[in-house]
């Protein structure tokens, strides 16, 4: 009997550790703009001023993906990361003009609801990591 009680008292922590799911609202928009992809963390933020979920998730062909979803289930905002080679010659020449001395060792597609994509850049410079993200077109936009 103390056995059933310990397991009991054992199943009932680990359910309540587990993370809170997505509202249903977001897990729809997800599973229509991703079809077979698994959510591994879905998360409330406030961004900007503005609650939304970040969702992130493994792709049907194994591709990680970031999401930024509204409460309501609009997507904001993807993130992925790219190969350095799909960065786009404009933003490549951009960055060597602007960071002469530094190599991009990451990238990352940011691509939000409305507009076009960015492209965030990660790389070494002064001893610090940065980030440097580029419009498509090659335009910077800011540095983190």
């Amino acid at each position: 009997m103390k056995t059933l009680a310990l397991a009991l008292v054992l199943e009932a922590s680990l359910v309540a550790a587990a993370p809170p799911p997505c509202p249903a609202a977001v897990t729809t928009a997800i599973e229509k703009a991703f079809p077979k992809s698994t959510v591994q963390v879905c998360k409330a933020e406030r961004e900007d001023g503005h609650d939304q979920f970040e969702v992130k998730l493994t792709k049907a062909d194994g591709a990680k993906l970031e999401a930024d979803v509204s409460p309501a289930g609009a997507i904001l905002q993807t993130e992925e990361v790219v190969a350095l080679d799909r960065v786009p010659a404009a933003v490549k020449k951009a960055f060597a003009a602007k960071y002469p001395k530094a190599t991009a060792t990451r990238a990352e597609k940011q691509t939000p609801a409305t507009g076009k994509p960015s492209y965030e850049l990660a790389f070494q410079a002064d001893g610090k990591r940065k980030e440097a993200t580029f419009a498509e077109d090659g335009a910077f936009v800011e540095e983190e």
